[in-house]
């Protein structure tokens, strides 16, 4: 378990120095339904019989080699200027991000 403080001094490019951030760790967003692939996907999946590539099985897990973490993506935000630049921390099972007193 990795405990994160949820304010670190960091450098900031806008202001070309270290400043104090805040940081945010950046959720996974639904997929939009009316991107391209998935306006083809919906269009060839009406009707009956073999509708292709998308008739396909889905791979099972057991099948892929998974990986057991995930990466975490963080989103520091700049105290003086107020502008957002990411940063990637490496594979951790969990995260969190706590207050330090």
């Amino acid at each position: 378990m990795v405990k994160f403080p949820s304010v670190i001094r960091a450098y900031c490019p806008s202001c070309r120095r270290h400043t104090t951030h805040d940081v945010n760790e950046v959720k996974g967003k639904a997929r939009r339904a009316l991107s391209k692939g998935q306006r083809r996907a919906k269009r060839h999946k009406k009707g009956y019989g073999n509708h292709g590539k998308y008739s396909k099985r889905a791979i099972i897990q057991s099948k892929m080699a998974s990986k057991t973490s995930k990466k975490v993506d963080l989103r520091l935000k700049c105290a003086d200027c107020g502008k957002m630049h990411p940063r990637s921390y490496p594979r951790t099972r969990k995260f969190e991000i706590v207050k330090l007193t």
